[in-house]
């Protein structure tokens, strides 16, 4: 995907959804990922698909184990400070833990840039302490940016134009779709879709594993539930629907869906799946105060 994310005609209370229109041909910009590890790799493959974007120049420590990104648009070093000179926005893959060192090396090389953040639990105010001259942005996505399907949630400094806030939503959906959300939110989001892949890999084991019950082989089991969940995804998102209407038009009187159900409800489904995310939320923003306080 390579075209700026402008805002849809659809609003929600959260924030504002973004879809991908015609690509802008005047976009032309230099990328440094800082942090080649899996997000970090994810984020540089999705950048060089974009023909808007002429240089990512990734970074890690140890280069051998992502030699197979080099390319005529991707560079691999080893050298933060090069990567951030030399680009024109600055993303930021690392570890919380190495949020100080990394933001005190580059700073000399991102004033007035856009740094696009996506450690966790790291706020815009915390990183702008370190590079108060850039352009801060704090994002989150998920897992699924190796395949180009992250949902990212983001929040901005009020630094930000409206142009910067077009080149922001032009980079994160390389690799996804996004949504703009306060910040205050960013831990929940963590919670909720950084997270949510392994929930849904559980959900996923699970229905795989009750197929085997009922004597269905491994093979079609993970190929009828993972379709099953993606179908069902596509068809919420492209008809708008609640799910709880969806839910109503595949469940008849005394059939298996409401015998289904009726199980599900019985082992607490949803409270256990709302206990999780809020238990994570929490834990998320732990992490917050613990850098916040450091």
């Amino acid at each position: 995907m390579s075209a700026i994310c402008l805002s849809c005609s659809e609003k929600k209370d959260i924030g504002t959804r973004f879809k991908i229109p015609k690509i802008q041909k005047d976009v032309q910009v230099k990328v440094a990922v800082i942090g080649g590890g899996k997000i970090g790799e994810a984020v540089t493959r999705g950048l060089a698909k974009s023909h808007e974007i002429t240089k990512v120049t990734v970074t890690k420590r140890n280069i051998s184990t992502i030699r197979s990104l080099q390319s005529d648009r991707i560079v691999i070093t080893q050298d933060n400070q090069k990567a951030a000179k030399e680009s024109d926005i600055v993303i930021i893959s690392v570890k919380a833990g190495d949020a100080k060192h990394v933001l005190e090396e580059i700073s000399e090389f991102v004033s007035k840039k856009i740094v696009i953040s996506l450690m966790a639990a790291v706020s815009i105010k915390r990183i702008e302490s370190t590079i108060p001259s850039a352009k801060v942005v704090r994002a989150m996505p998920n897992i699924a940016a190796t395949i180009g399907e992250a949902i990212t949630a983001y929040a901005t400094s009020p630094k930000l134009s409206k142009k910067d806030l077009e080149r922001v939503e032009f980079i994160l959906c390389c690799f996804g779709d996004c949504i703009q959300v306060p910040e205050n939110l960013m831990d929940a989001v963590t919670a909720l879709s950084g997270s949510g892949p392994a929930y849904i890999a559980i959900l996923i084991e699970a229905m795989v594993s009750a197929g085997l019950k009922v004597g269905m082989p491994r093979d079609i089991a993970f190929k009828l539930v993972t379709k099953t969940l993606t179908g069902t995804a596509d068809l919420l998102s492209q008809k708008q629907m609640h799910p709880a209407e969806l839910r109503d038009t595949v469940t008849t009187p005394a059939g298996t869906t409401i015998a289904g159900i009726y199980e599900l409800e019985k082992g607490s489904i949803r409270t256990s799946i709302m206990n999780a995310v809020d238990a994570a939320t929490q834990a998320a923003e732990r992490v917050a105060k613990k850098f916040e306080n450091d």
